[in-house]
């Protein structure tokens, strides 16, 4: 894998666009460059960038508080601050990240990633990002998705985020801290930088099921022992009971059913009975109804007599009006037809004149064409005099004003030129303060340099002695209260074993008193049994007894009086809860047992952790020591009382500290001044230069204007010329477009009036032709009506001789009277005759149903006696009697029903706790197995804190890590070679200039700390990239606190990457280094939180 190109706009303090390409020069033949700048500069944002194009995220947001902490954007919105959305320089409309990388197939990628506002403005909401990943051998877009891409990106490039991060950009500065940290603080570093926080989860997870198994083992077992099913005897007894009370029910239902039965022949005979009366009382009423239309009946034979001659009879009455109608309408249409024939008459006069005006508008516009063309010519020639008039003064005032500009640029320039040398001599003022009594600059920089170099080691002395006094402090306290804990660790299990003893004793005389109450309960089961006294027919002299195994039998000859049954009820019922009670104080003291087993075990683990532990902590307070006598200033801090170490530790550094601030601040007002008057000359020579050139080019201006103001006179002269040609022509009218339209336009409305003539005369003739048809049509028709009429008479007088009976007032009547009303009396008629036939009908049918139902229980009596009111009257009385039986027998009903639930229910709850002592027992061995299998899991890697696993996974990692660095440190320093030991996540370094003697961590100096923590970083690289070669690396900072002996042996450090192949890039304000490094890309801030970044060859 290998970085080709970076590209980056508008993130952090970047405006770009930058561009950085590792394939062309120098960056391509440089294997080692730097990144450099102040603090602040943005240095880091071309790391962020990288991470941004692969993988849409950064380190540092990772490491942000997300949603719980948003920032304020436009409109009011808010913005999570780990989005990275928020790497968008402020006031920027968009803004992007593009890395081109060589695959881990050794084909070319570009990854993308960009983020804009709505509408492309700095005002706008932001919107989602956008993602996309390119082949670039195949010039082919691979995606443009989000999740695609998440998913494209680490098969492409080989390396997941957190590979990434970790391969790539090298952790050199936390494995620094990770050499010289304790075992605890060495954990957390390990666990973040190899991600083994897992194993932490698993340990606590591991404990955590344990626990939950055991708690469910006592839960099953509680829940069996409290349900409990029912002895064999007391089953028995349980069946017998459900059998009588089924049988005692059955014979009540039967006689229920009986009652019911007769009581339902009695309802249906009363509900027959009154069905016959209300059939009769219906037959009776429709038989009336039925006589008293008997009118009605004869009027509907008239209206079947009338009703051939109903529509003739019509059609003679509405002639005479239809006919008078006619003859109406007959005379306006005549009248209409002669004003028709007027309006025709006048629309072809009107159209004869429109014809004409518009002939004469024609060639009135053919007349005006000759001169109209002539007048087009003219204000051709006067728009282009006028246009190149307009050009020449146009061109005049952008000259004066140019004119005017370059007056004021070149005032300002020379203001500029003041104010530079002005700035100079300030600068070189404060060069002169700066050097003091040395002749030149670098005699005097490099007295500056000595004294912070010398603030630096002391420093850095101080530092690492406070470093390895706390660690004495923090040791010395880590044993004092590993030693407490242990100690209470102890009492405690010598409480647990106590108490494990007392419980074991307690469930031992548990299953004693068990033992000899269910022996006794037997016995005295077995004395009230059925078979007692079968048993002592079969006892004999000097025979043991069968039941309680005495040789004397009192009771063979003499057997006692049977007792009564409440009182052997009551017997068993006491002896059942003593058996309870019994069996509730084993399983109690079962629980009790095994909780105190379990407790004892636990604690038998944590004391030896605890010795673990405190071996630890003394080892490492004796590497303390041994580390705290080693330091050069260890006999100045041995002079201090041991209470006052701290405040002298933190007096020394603060002024050590103050030196080094102070010479810092005068290396960097060197350097300040150095850079500020290296530029400053040549502002003031290109100051010079171009207030040369501008005074060149308002000596052209002046020239170019002069040769304008000739030319506008003759120009205006022929403007005027054209003009007044222009007007004599067209006389009142504005221009030759608006003659022309004039002229048109009158065509055009002689025109629309000839049209309109014309479409008025088509009108009136289509009218006169439409009447005269119409008056045809009504002439014929008033015949046709007339003799219809004629014809009408002659057949209803004849019809009306053939039924004389018929007057005419009931003619009129049947006439008048309405098709709805005839229908309605039609089917009234009807309704009656079906209501009267089938009122009869219902009758015969409810008489027969009466007869037949009071036959099944007297079938000797005839129809008359059946019907009679006395056979109403004793079927009463019987009904009487079998609803006082039924009342009767009711609460036998019930209490039976009663008393047979709840001996079927006592049944199948018995039932139910059996099955469920089956499923419980079967549940409860199954939980006892999972208790066994977690129980072993949690004793080999659970803890309630997750510190037993992850210890176990941290030393297994950290072999690991040690193996790869070792490999690169056998690259970079042949001499030292890194170790475990001193403790279970100790470091120790193996010297082998020194016969392989074993040194403390703590023994190296700068430069060698660098080496070990750099091997440490390419370590960690090779384990997070596996089988992959990386062939870029980025190592940010880390250098500042390097001496230079230190610096010096961390530069060939990073000159032995270049010869492995790789390309480094290091991050880092340190002065020296840059010195050291020709390829830089040097990041300035030009401020208001802007900054520059140039790639730049030393």
């Amino acid at each position: 894998m290998r970085i080709l190109a970076l590209r980056l706009q508008n993130l952090a303090s970047l405006p770009g666009p930058l561009e950085l390409d590792f394939t062309d020069s120098p960056l391509r033949d440089a294997g080692l460059f730097a990144i450099t700048g102040p603090t602040g500069a943005g240095k880091s944002t071309l790391l962020d960038a990288l991470c941004l194009a692969l993988y849409g995220n950064t380190p540092r947001l990772r490491q942000a508080p997300g949603r719980e902490a948003p920032l304020p954007d436009v409109a009011g919105e808010t913005v999570g601050t780990a989005d990275p959305r928020t790497l968008l320089r402020r006031g920027a409309a968009s803004g992007h990240a593009e890395v081109d990388f060589l695959g881990r197939d050794g084909r070319r990628y570009r990854a993308r990633w960009a983020v804009r506002r709505a509408r492309e403005k700095a005002g706008g909401r932001l919107q989602a990002v956008e993602q996309s990943l390119t082949d670039l051998d195949d010039d082919r877009l691979l995606t443009t998705q989000k999740r695609e891409f998440a998913e494209l990106l680490p098969q492409r490039l080989g390396l997941t985020f957190d590979q990434f991060t970790r391969a790539v950009l090298l952790a050199q500065s936390e494995f620094a801290a990770f050499l010289k940290a304790d075992d605890n603080e060495r954990s957390d570093l390990l666990e973040r930088l190899t991600g083994t926080a897992e194993y932490s989860r698993i340990s606590i997870a591991a404990y955590r099921r344990a626990s939950e198994a055991r708690k469910g083992v006592a839960e099953l077992e509680t829940r069996l022992a409290d349900d409990l099913p029912a002895e064999a005897e007391a089953r028995a007894t349980l069946e017998r009971e459900v059998e009588a009370a089924e049988a005692r029910l059955a014979e009540l239902n039967r006689q229920a059913t009986e009652l019911e039965r007769r009581r339902q022949w009695h309802a249906t005979d009363r509900h027959l009975s009154n069905a016959y009366r209300q059939g009769l009382a219906s037959q009776q009423e429709a038989e009336a109804h039925w006589q008293a239309l008997a009118s009605a009946r004869t009027e509907r034979e008239w209206r079947r007599l009338l009703a051939p001659q109903r529509h003739a009879l019509a059609r003679q009455t509405a002639l005479p009006e239809e006919i008078a109608s006619l003859e109406a309408s007959h005379t306006d249409t005549r009248q209409a037809l002669a004003e028709a024939e007027t309006k025709q008459r006048h629309a072809a006069e009107t159209l004869d004149r429109a014809e004409a005006t518009l002939e004469s508008a024609v060639a009135s516009r053919q007349a005006a064409e000759p001169e109209l063309r002539i007048a087009r010519e003219l204000a051709q020639q006067l728009a282009g005099v006028e246009q190149e008039l307009a050009t020449l003064t146009r061109t005049r005032q952008e000259r004066q004003a140019e004119a005017t500009q370059l007056a004021t640029r070149r005032q300002e320039q020379l203001d500029a030129q003041q104010q530079l040398m002005q700035e100079r001599d300030r600068w070189q003022a404060t060069l002169t303060r700066l050097l003091g009594d040395h002749d030149d600059r670098d005699a005097a920089r490099r007295a500056v340099q000595e004294r912070h170099d010398r603030a630096a080691r002391r420093r850095l002395a101080l530092g690492e002695l406070a470093s390895h006094w706390q660690e004495h402090q923090r040791a010395e306290h880590q044993r004092q209260e590993l030693v407490r804990q242990r100690q209470e660790e102890t009492r405690r299990r010598e409480t647990l074993l106590a108490e494990g003893h007392a419980a074991r004793e307690r469930l031992d005389h548990a299953q004693s008193h068990l033992n000899s109450v269910s022996t006794l309960i037997e016995r005295q089961r077995a004395v009230r049994s059925e078979s007692v006294a079968r048993l002592r027919e079969t006892l004999a002299e000097d025979r043991p007894c069968p039941v309680c195994g005495g040789l004397d039998h009192p009771y063979r000859q003499r057997p006692p009086s049977s007792p009564e049954a409440a009182q052997l009820a009551a017997q068993e019922a006491e002896e059942a809860r003593q058996l309870g009670e019994a069996r509730e104080r084993l399983d109690q003291a079962q629980r009790q047992h095994q909780e105190r087993v379990g407790d004892y075990r636990m604690a038998e683990r944590a004391l030896k952790q605890l010795a673990n532990d405190l071996a630890s902590a003394e080892r490492r307070l004796v590497a303390a020591n041994q580390a705290l006598e080693a330091e050069s200033l260890w006999e100045e801090l041995a002079a201090i009382a041991v209470e006052a170490r701290d405040a002298w530790l933190t007096s020394q550094q603060q002024a050590s500290e103050d030196e080094r601030d102070r010479q810092a601040e005068a290396l960097a007002a060197f350097a300040e001044a150095e850079r500020a008057l290296a530029p400053l000359d040549e502002r003031l020579r290109r100051g010079e230069i171009e207030s040369t050139r501008l005074e060149t080019r308002r000596q052209g201006l002046d020239q170019e204007l002069a040769k304008l103001e000739a030319q506008l006179p003759p120009r205006r002269q022929e403007q005027k010329r054209l003009d007044a040609e222009l007007r004599a022509r067209l006389g009142d009218y504005p221009s030759a477009d608006a003659w022309q339209q004039q002229l048109e336009q009158q065509q055009a409305q002689a025109t629309q009036a000839r049209d309109s003539a014309l479409a008025h005369r088509h009108v009136a003739e289509q009218e006169f032709q439409r009447l005269a048809q119409r008056r045809e049509h009504e002439a014929e028709r008033l015949t046709q009506l007339r003799q219809e009429q004629e014809t009408l008479g002659r057949e209803l007088t004849a019809w009306r001789h053939q039924h004389p009976e018929l007057d005419d007032a009931t003619l009129a009547r049947l006439l008048a009277q309405s098709e709805d009303k005839a229908r309605a009396q039609e089917r009234a008629l009807d309704e009656a005759e079906r209501r009267r036939q089938q009122a009869a009908a219902t009758l015969a049918e409810r008489r027969q149903q009466l007869l037949a139902h009071r036959r099944e229980v007297t079938p000797e009596r005839d129809e008359k006696a059946l019907l009679a009111e006395a056979m109403d009257a004793e079927l009463a009385q019987q009904e009487a009697a079998s609803s006082e039986a039924q009342a009767e027998l009711a609460p036998k009903l019930e209490e039976a029903q009663q008393a047979r639930d709840a001996a079927v229910y006592a049944l199948n709850d018995d039932d139910r706790k059996r099955a469920r002592q089956q499923k419980g027992q079967a549940a409860l061995e199954a939980a006892r197995a999972e208790y066994r299998r977690w129980g072993q899991i949690s004793e080999l890697i659970g803890s309630a804190d997750g510190k037993a696993f992850r210890r176990i996974a941290q030393a297994y990692n950290l072999e690991q890590l040690l193996e790869h660095a070792n490999a690169h440190l056998g690259s970079l320093s042949r001499r030292y070679r890194l170790i475990r030991g001193g403790s279970e996540l100790g470091l120790l370094v193996v010297d082998h200039d020194m016969g392989d003697e074993t040194r403390s961590v703590h023994s190296l100096s700068g430069g060698e700390t660098f080496l070990v923590s750099l091997a440490l970083a390419l370590g960690l690289a090779s384990m997070a990239s596996g089988e992959l070669t990386i062939e870029s690396l980025f190592i940010d900072e880390g250098f500042g606190s390097l001496d230079p002996q230190s610096l010096a042996l961390a530069m060939e450090a990073l000159d032995g990457l270049q010869a492995l192949g790789r390309r480094v890039g290091v991050i880092s304000h340190v002065q020296e280094m840059h010195e050291r490094i020709p390829v830089q890309i040097q990041v300035e801030p030009l401020g208001n939180g802007t900054s520059r970044a140039r790639l730049v060859s030393v």
